[in-house]
C-alpha cells in the first residue's frame, strides 16, 4: 500500500519522529490499550519506544510493517494509528486506535473506512475486536464491516468479535 492516503480530515502516513511523544502517551495509557494485543513490555516506555523504532525501521526493510500514523491534514498532528497485517492467504486483518483526547470525533471510522475500501480491492479485510470493546465494534460497523460473531483468532489463540469488509472486485 502506498502512503500517504488522504481522507477528508486526515492523512494516513508513515510514523515520523515527531509522533513519538503522542505514541508513547497512547501506549502508556492503560485505558487506551486494555483491549489491544500488546505484550506487557510493549506497554512500558522502553518497550513502546522499541516498538516505535522497529516499525519506523521496517518501512525500508524487505519485510515492511504496515502500521501507520493518523495525522490531522491541516497540522500533521498525530492523533492515532491504523494498519493491517497478513492473516491468511488473501486475507488481511486491519486495526485502528485513536489517542484518548481524540476519541468520539469519528477519526477511527473515517480512516478505517478509507483503509478498508482501498485494501478490499486486493484482499478480504477483517477486523477482530475484543468481545467487550464496544467502541471498536461500532467503528467496524460504521466503516462498512459486517459482524460475524465470536471467532477464534488463529494467530493469537483468543476469541474476538470478527468483522468482515465486503471485498470490492
Amino acid at each position: 500500500m502506498k502512503t500517504p492516503i488522504e481522507t477528508k480530515r486526515f492523512v494516513i502516513r508513515r510514523f515520523e519522529e515527531s509522533d513519538l511523544h503522542d505514541f508513547l502517551s497512547f501506549m502508556l495509557n492503560e485505558e487506551s490499550t486494555k483491549y489491544l494485543m500488546f505484550e506487557a513490555e510493549q506497554k512500558t516506555e522502553t518497550g513502546a519506544r522499541a516498538l516505535f523504532d522497529y516499525v519506523c525501521g521496517a518501512y525500508v526493510s524487505s519485510e515492511p510493517v504496515h502500521s501507520y500514523a493518523i495525522a490531522e491534514k491541516e497540522t500533521n498532528q498525530y492523533v492515532g494509528s491504523c494498519g493491517y497485517a497478513p492473516y491468511d492467504d488473501g486475507v488481511v486483518e486491519c486495526y485502528y486506535s485513536v489517542n484518548k483526547d481524540e476519541v468520539g470525533k469519528g477519526i477511527a471510522t473515517e480512516v478505517t473506512s478509507a483503509l478498508a475500501k482501498l485494501l478490499s480491492s486486493e484482499v478480504e479485510v477483517r477486523a477482530y475486536c475484543h468481545p467487550e470493546n464496544y467502541a471498536a465494534h461500532s467503528v467496524a460497523k460504521k466503516s462498512g464491516f459486517d459482524p460475524r460473531g465470536i471467532q477464534n483468532h488463529k494467530n493469537f489463540g483468543n476469541s474476538g468479535e470478527l468483522f468482515v469488509y465486503e471485498r470490492n472486485s
